[in-house]
């Protein structure tokens, strides 16, 4: 991967990062400008009539937070960035699109630039340059 190619990517894994670790440290530690403590969460999920609403409320918490830092410093980034995908696109579909198009924007792009981390890793600027032969963490069958 290019230098110009590692800087994309980095930019994009700072975007995605720093905004899901905000949102993931407001639900478990009820901290910072994204605070919806957990218990609310909670009831938040059971209102949407979300199976085991504890348990997925963890679940969001831990992929926003944990793969937040992940993405945020390029360490198994395909993992953490599909999963943060999937968690988006869930919160798309279930909360944000049915209060319309505006209200979904940032859960879409949030969505949309994890895929293409999935797509094309974290760059060379990466603890996955550093620790993981990224070609095994491939997730795309892509030729480099």
């Amino acid at each position: 991967m290019s230098l110009n190619q590692s800087i994309g990517a980095l930019l994009a894994r700072l975007a995605v990062g720093s905004i899901m670790i905000v949102h993931g440290a407001g639900k478990m530690f009820s901290v910072g400008p994204a605070v919806m403590p957990m218990t609310q969460f909670t009831g938040f999920l059971a209102s949407l009539g979300i199976p085991a609403p504890s348990v997925a409320a963890w679940v969001v918490a831990l992929v926003e937070l944990v793969g937040g830092l992940c993405i945020l410093v390029g360490f198994l980034t395909r993992f953490a960035a599909l999963a943060v995908a999937i968690n988006m696109l869930v919160a798309t579909l279930l909360v944000h699109l049915p209060e319309g198009f505006s209200d979904s924007e940032l859960t879409i792009v949030l969505c949309l630039v994890s895929l293409a981390l999935v797509s094309i890793g974290a760059g060379n600027l990466s603890v996955d340059e550093v620790v993981v032969d990224d070609r095994s963490t491939s997730m795309v069958p892509i030729g480099e």
